[in-house]
């Protein structure tokens, strides 16, 4: 029997479930569950409606599960949704969400997201790479770029909002949220950048737990040193690996792009690290 908790149950949750996190995103929150599956959730007001979104895929309880579990599970969220009146339509989830399933009275769209395996040396992850990566990469690093951790949270969000500006997007996280996420999430995140000569380069802010890290947001000048961005990830991946991360997920992947657009730019970006695709569905 599925259930709407309000508080977050006796199970290891991924960070981004984890009530730590949601309260960032809202003072409105909660998880679907039942004995099968745990799906978070936040609500927020837009002008006059109360969305909902998923901050997780379906988290599993149990070792094994179908697709027509999966898929009865979702609609039975989306009917609980409706039937009680919880907000007024489910947003789409955030880039790292990734479903296996389109559920019933949904529109649906392809979408995944790029997974990069750390459980390996420094130096054998690297060699997983793309070649154009390994070698501007090196050009890099021979070139004098550094990667630092940063805890000037200001630099971070300008640089973020200008790179967002530039690509006429308005989804950029708030200067007020990126310092929620750094007290709340002291020991589960982390903000990097890439200098040139004293010169910033790009930024990249990762929230990790015990298994997996995430690259939430990034940025970067107009014209970044070559491979500095590059650079910039390679070094994020290796400060996982030294946590014990065993995965990172380089967050969101349109399936369908228009050839030479932007977004088929940054999904080369993000193949080229070794990483592979998971596919499934986003959905609202």
């Amino acid at each position: 029997m599925m259930q709407l908790l309000n508080k977050q149950p006796d199970f290891s949750l991924p960070i981004l479930a984890r009530e730590a996190y949601l309260k960032i995103k809202s003072d409105n929150y909660g998880w679907f569950s039942n004995n099968d599956y745990v799906l978070p959730f936040f609500l927020d007001r837009r002008l006059f409606f109360t969305r909902m979104v998923f901050t997780e895929g379906l988290i599993h309880k149990a070792s094994h599960s179908s697709y027509d579990e999966e898929k009865d599970f979702l609609d039975h969220v989306i009917r609980y949704i409706k039937d009680n009146n919880i907000c007024d339509f489910i947003y789409k989830a955030q880039s790292n969400v990734v479903f296996n399933v389109c559920p019933d009275e949904s529109q649906c769209v392809p979408w995944g997201t790029y997974l990069v395996n750390l459980e390996m040396s420094g130096d054998a992850l690297l060699a997983t790479f793309d070649g154009k990566h390994r070698n501007v990469i090196k050009k890099a690093q021979k070139d004098g770029v550094l990667i630092d951790t940063t805890t000037d949270i200001t630099q971070v969000y300008e640089n973020i909002k200008t790179t967002l500006d530039r690509q006429k997007s308005i989804h950029y996280p708030s200067l007020s949220y990126l310092r929620k996420l750094r007290s709340a999430l002291s020991d589960n995140s982390i903000f990097f950048r890439a200098m040139k000569d004293g010169e910033l380069q790009g930024t990249a802010i990762i929230i990790f737990d015990e298994k997996k890290g995430y690259y939430m947001y990034g940025g970067s000048v107009e014209k970044p040193y070559s491979g500095s961005l590059n650079l910039l990830q390679y070094e994020a991946m290796k400060y996982l690996q030294g946590k014990g991360v065993r995965e990172y997920d380089l967050v969101g992947a349109r399936l369908r792009v228009a050839p030479g657009s932007k977004y088929e730019g940054i999904q080369r970006f993000k193949s080229r690290f070794g990483a592979t695709l998971r596919s499934g569905w986003a959905f609202r």
